[in-house]
Order: C-alpha cells, then sequence, then structure tokens
C-alpha cells in the first residue's frame, strides 16, 4: 500500500502536489474534527471486540449517530466502537484528544492545555486523568533486569482539593514550613525508585515512613526478571529483600552516593529531574501522586526508545484504543496511597 503511494507521488508534477497535499489537509481535518471521528477511527482497528464472558463480538448495526455497534452471540451483551475505551462518553473529536495527548507528552499545564484546546479547566483535568489511567497497563508490564540501581525518594502529604470538613487535621498555608516531626517519619510518603540496566524505570508508592522489607517486596517482587543485582545503600531492609530473592547486593555507605567502584548516580539523576518535573505544578495532591509518577516514567522511559515525533504516533496507539476508561465521578474519588489514620494518629488522640 505505501508503495503503491509513494509511486502515485513520484509521478505528480508541482501543481498536482499542491492540489493533493491541499485535499489530504482538508479531508484528514474532516475526519478527525467531526463529533463521531473517535468512533471512526477505531472502527479501522484490526482488533476484535472480545465481550467480558469471552465470546467475540459480532456488528450489530449503528447508533442513531452512526457508531458501528457490537452484540455478544454468548450473553447478548451489546457494545459500541468506543465503549471501555479513553475516549468513551466523550463528544471531543480526535484533534482535541490527540492535541491533548500532545499537550501532556510535553508537560502543559491545565490552563494551557485548555486554551490551547478550547476547552474548560474542569475538562482538561479530566481528560488529563483519563490519560492517565489509560497508560496503566504499560506501567504495570514494566520488569527490571540485570543490574538494578534503586533508592527512595520522600514526599511530603499534599491534601490538596480536600474539603474542610473531610480534613483529618487543621489546614496549612502552602508557604508553611517544617512538619510535626523532623526527619523521615510518618509525615512522609515514601516512593521506591528503581532503575535498571535497560533504562526499565519504576517509581512507586509504598507506605509512609521509612522503607521496609515489605514494602520493596510490594513495589518490586513482582516486577523483577532475570534481575542479578541491587545497587542500593545499606540500608537493612535491602539486604533482607536481596537475601529473599537471591539477588547480590552492592551495598553504598550511608551517606555517599558511590563507594568509589559501585554507584547509585543513576537513579539519583532520576530524582533531580523527577524534582524539576514536579516543580511546574505547584504542588500534587497525594490522591493523584501516582498518576503523577507513573506520567514521568511513561514519558522518561518512551524517549528512551523513540523520538519526539514517534513517541506521540506511539502513545497515541496505546492510549486511545487502551480499553482502561475512568468516568468523571471516579476520577475524584481515586482512593488515597496511604492511610491518614496512621500519618496523623496524634491529632486523632486530641
Amino acid at each position: 500500500m505505501y508503495m503503491n503511494i509513494k509511486n502515485i507521488i513520484k509521478n505528480l508534477d508541482a501543481v498536482q502536489m499542491i492540489e493533493l497535499k491541499n485535499y489530504l489537509t482538508d479531508e484528514i481535518s474532516n475526519i478527525c474534527g467531526i463529533k463521531k471521528s473517535n468512533s471512526k477511527i477505531l472502527e479501522n482497528n484490526s482488533n476484535a471486540k472480545v465481550c467480558s464472558c469471552g465470546c467475540i463480538m459480532s456488528k450489530n448495526g449503528h447508533t442513531k449517530t452512526g457508531i458501528q455497534k457490537y452484540k455478544c452471540p454468548g450473553c447478548s451483551n451489546t457494545c459500541c466502537e468506543t465503549t471501555g475505551t479513553v475516549v468513551y462518553h466523550s463528544k471531543l473529536s480526535f484533534e482535541v484528544w490527540k492535541n491533548v495527548i500532545d499537550n501532556l507528552l510535553n508537560g502543559f499545564s491545565l490552563r494551557r492545555i485548555a486554551e490551547e484546546n478550547n476547552i474548560s479547566v474542569f475538562t482538561s483535568f479530566n481528560l488529563r486523568h483519563k490519560v492517565l489511567n489509560a497508560i496503566k497497563d504499560y506501567i504495570e508490564n514494566i520488569r527490571l533486569q540485570g543490574s538494578i540501581q534503586s533508592d527512595e525518594k520522600y514526599f511530603k502529604i499534599n491534601l490538596k482539593g480536600t474539603k474542610p470538613n473531610n480534613m483529618p487535621r487543621f489546614s496549612k498555608k502552602r508557604t508553611s514550613k517544617g512538619n510535626s516531626t523532623k526527619g523521615i517519619s510518618h509525615h512522609f510518603i515514601c516512593v521506591v525508585s528503581s532503575i535498571d540496566e535497560n533504562d526499565n524505570l519504576l517509581l512507586q508508592i509504598t507506605g509512609l515512613g521509612r522503607c521496609t522489607t515489605k514494602m520493596l517486596q510490594e513495589s518490586l517482587g513482582s516486577k523483577l526478571e532475570n534481575a542479578k543485582e541491587i545497587n542500593a545503600d545499606s540500608a537493612s531492609a535491602y539486604q533482607q529483600f536481596c537475601s529473599d530473592n537471591n539477588l547480590k547486593l552492592n551495598a553504598i555507605p550511608s551517606g555517599f552516593h558511590s563507594d568509589g567502584i559501585i554507584n547509585i548516580s543513576e537513579i539519583n539523576g532520576v530524582h533531580s529531574q523527577l524534582e524539576t518535573w514536579f516543580s511546574k505544578f505547584r504542588g500534587i495532591s497525594t490522591r493523584h501522586l501516582q498518576e503523577y509518577l507513573d506520567w514521568f516514567v511513561y514519558i522518561f522511559t518512551m524517549k528512551k526508545k523513540f523520538t519526539l515525533k514517534n513517541l506521540k504516533t506511539n502513545s497515541y496507539k496505546k492510549i486511545i484504543v487502551n480499553n482502561n476508561y475512568i468516568d468523571n465521578k471516579s476520577i475524584c474519588n481515586i482512593p488515597l496511597p496511604i492511610d491518614l489514620n496512621i500519618a496523623y494518629a496524634e491529632y486523632n488522640h486530641q
């Protein structure tokens, strides 16, 4: 097909080339700009529709707006082309969704995404979290191999967006400094950060306070695939974890980034990039922190594999076709990744 198109283009003169370019630009804009453009584009996806019962669904007419419908021959369930995808129930065109994905890969703010696509900030917020929810499958399939560098990153609890009546403690201004306790305590969220020799990265919220062997097992235990060794600090949690998983531990002395030969400079560099990237969001709610960590991981790992142009193209394939739908109401009701009763136990006794 592509060879035939190339041969046709080669035989065009200058005027015909301009006419073809203008025609294709207008035609593609019309296709991507209509409200049912998402279903039309998904309809060309070669993957067959599979019902939750396991049967392959067959075509069953169209909706009033011309969207393809499907019916299961086994349980008689019905659905349409966009059911379960990130664009399900959306009245926005494919052009807007494409632009939003581009904006997210460029790290744009909510207000800028709203301005770029002529939508409200509230809609911009919902689209951002729908897309972030859709990349979960990619993050969950990441595995660490060979030599791994691992360390922890700690974040303060942020209750941004929580109504005063639901606050577990008194409200603080964003400029407030310090915590009720010094050092790493149950007021800090522990994020286990690991990167392997192939630039596969994982950033996972594991709990509150200092990292424990249990935290490491829950975050890294199922993510190891032919892993050989871990470069980490000399914390006892890593010693026990490596012993349990038959891994060699190259322990860095406390307070250092290297012992002269072995180092954890790469994961520390990731932490530096993460801080710079997070700074433009002016505070991230703890409720959505894991989504933003996944967002960073997605961009970091995909940029190692693709150029920016190919990164965007592959992202459309992964995100638009992905069956990871979340409705607007559920976005604000995502469970907290930590237990606030533990985090603010001292407040409960006052």
